[in-house]
């Protein structure tokens, strides 16, 4: 395993933890999304071989949708605003493997750079989002980590 995946699989992991221990509940199941991508990439990778970002992945484009669709959940429901920071994030990575998948030739630098580099993006976004939660909480106190659900609908007329 080079040594750059063992670095960013490190400052993954410690924020996702920092995240997971002193955030809430939204903190909590963004760590696990984004360490879930890394490590099922990961476990991809050992079981069929590296890949190359010379041609398109559909493991690649698989990770990307669930993430996607699981931080947009989390970004319409949590009582925060960075979680869609998040979820743009991830709909970059999913804008990269489109255009892999639609130009073939050329693009490995690009596709690799549209598809790896929002996770610093979302890493930096958790972080921060932490560390506001946390000096939230010192402010205010004890608050609803998640947006309140609708109550019933009132008719007029």
């Amino acid at each position: 395993m080079p040594d750059y995946v063992i670095v960013v699989a490190t400052v993954a992991v410690t924020i996702a933890l920092f995240s997971a221990i002193q955030g809430g509940h939204p903190e909590r199941w963004a760590s696990v999304i984004i360490v879930g991508g890394i490590v099922l990439d990961l476990i991809i990778q050992a079981t069929i071989g590296h890949r190359s970002f010379e041609h398109f992945d559909i493991s690649r484009l698989s990770i990307d949708l669930v993430q996607f669709t699981a931080l947009l959940i989390i970004a319409l429901r949590a009582n925060r605003n960075y979680p869609l920071g998040l979820a743009a994030a991830q709909l970059l990575a999913i804008v990269g493997n489109l255009a892999a998948l639609f130009h073939r030739d050329g693009w490995n630098e690009a596709y690799w750079a549209m598809t790896q580099m929002p996770l610093f993006l979302q890493l930096a976004l958790l972080a921060g989002g932490t560390l506001a939660h946390r000096l939230r909480l010192a402010k205010i106190g004890e608050y609803n980590c998640w947006s309140p659900k609708e109550g019933p609908q009132r008719q007029f007329g």
